[in-house]
């Protein structure tokens, strides 16, 4: 009878590690994702509010370009028309990377778009995505973005 309980318990580990192992090799893949982006470029600090101040876009890139895919800098999307809410995913010192996560959350089938500001001098490239006309619409996607991406974003008022 203990056989067949060991038995038991051991089908069930065994059910229970592969079961999560798709999860685990997703969240993986993210992590290291993120880690190599991290380690060759310079963020913001994603959890400070931000500075609503605008500044014309520039077309040069900051930082150190390498770290990310190397494509032509191209034009990229700016605030969509209408007032209201946006979420923000990212606020980083290197437009290169700004496109590449424009790029990236394109993919997966949302619209970002980036707005700049310049702060003592330095200028920086906020993705966001949607204009929405009520705070409970983005805060739909901010926990969206939580839970398929593991994204600290936050929600700001458009301009």
């Amino acid at each position: 009878m203990n056989i067949y309980k060991l038995s038991l318990f051991i089908m069930l580990a065994l059910m229970l590690t592969f079961g999560c192992s798709k999860k685990k090799e997703e969240a993986a893949k993210l992590e290291k994702e993120m880690l190599n982006q991290q380690d060759t470029t310079t963020m913001v600090d994603t959890t400070a509010p931000a500075v609503t101040q605008q500044a014309p876009e520039s077309t040069t890139a900051m930082g150190n370009a390498a770290a990310v895919p190397q494509e032509e800098t191209q034009a990229m999307p700016s605030q969509p028309a209408g007032e209201g809410y946006t979420v923000q995913v990212a606020s980083c010192e290197n437009q290169t990377y700004a496109e590449y996560l424009v790029k990236t959350y394109t993919e997966r089938g949302y619209q970002p778009y980036v707005s700049t500001v310049t702060i003592d001098g330095q200028t920086y490239y906020r993705v966001r995505i949607g204009v929405f006309d009520n705070l409970n619409e983005a805060k739909a996607l901010q926990s969206e973005l939580s839970d398929k991406y593991s994204v600290n974003s936050w929600i700001d008022k458009t301009e």
